[in-house]
């Protein structure tokens, strides 16, 4: 459950309105180049399992408002590892009060379960608008093929900013059609200090262990779940440190989760301070 991505668009311009070209130019946030790693450990049936896994991932500001992202991941648990490609793109439009963006993700890859070789594959598109500078409703639809999981999950989300620095989410998702069997509502916190950012949030329903990325292959029924996760970052001159940790527990196994991801900005344009 992851992550998601928003902005705009530009025209071309002559050479004799140069000079407002290159400053639309200039206004374009830093690309960006993302590294993360983490470890975990599942309990399962009285057994203990280590897993781990790593991405890299790159998003590039076309414009102000249209981006482009491409990246890698890994992940292991178990008896179970998978890796898959990503593609990530959005287009925003008008004033931040009424700003309206669509997002899509695309992730395609295989995996093996205990020498058993499967597909994942998951693709997302999204809409996002907001209702004046404090309001979003956030609209999404996910495709699942991981293996012998299939179906839709769309999720309704609505984010409300308190003050710049305070913000809540609240999000509630529903498969529909194929075994996913899925239904989860999702809290979250974050708070944007002034020395450091925090996170924090939780989720609760019923889920198929696929789609929370737990061991993969052995066809297993649709769980009551509980997570929890807080995270932890600092943003600097040069980019964005973030420590989050997950607890999953579903009806036969326990997870949890530690993640570290290191974002570089690149380039001097746009650069947060």
């Amino acid at each position: 459950m992851r992550h998601s991505i928003a902005l705009l668009c530009s025209s071309l311009a002559i050479i004799s309105v140069a000079p407002a070209f290159a400053a639309e130019i200039d206004a374009r946030p830093p690309d960006r180049l993302t590294l993360s790693g983490n470890g975990s450990t599942l309990k399962d049936t009285g057994v203990d399992e280590d897993g781990h896994g790593g991405s890299l991932n790159y998003l590039h500001y076309f414009t102000p408002d249209v981006i482009f992202g491409l990246g890698g991941e890994y992940q292991s648990i178990a008896e179970s590892s998978w890796t898959f490609g990503s593609l990530r793109g959005a287009y925003g439009h008008g004033a931040p009060a009424s700003r309206f963006t669509v997002f899509g993700e695309f992730h395609y890859g295989d995996g093996d379960d205990d020498g058993r070789e499967f597909d994942y594959q998951v693709g997302v598109l999204g809409l996002s608008q907001s209702f004046g500078p404090k309001l979003s409703v956030q609209l999404e639809s996910r495709q699942i093929d991981i293996d012998r999981t299939h179906g839709n999950l769309p999720k309704l989300g609505v984010t409300y900013f308190w003050t710049p620095r305070f913000s809540t989410n609240v999000s509630y998702a529903e498969s529909v059609g194929g075994n996913l069997g899925t239904q989860l509502t999702t809290a979250r916190i974050d708070h944007y200090g002034q020395h450091v950012n925090l996170l924090l949030g939780g989720a609760t329903g019923t889920a198929d262990p696929s789609v929370v990325n737990l061991p993969i292959g052995v066809r297993l029924p649709v769980q009551d779940l509980a997570q929890g996760f807080l995270g932890i970052g600092k943003t600097f001159s040069w980019g964005e440190v973030l420590l989050l940790g997950d607890y999953l527990e579903l009806e036969t196994s326990e997870k949890v989760t530690v993640t570290l991801s290191l974002t570089a900005y690149l380039g001097s344009r746009g650069r947060p301070q």
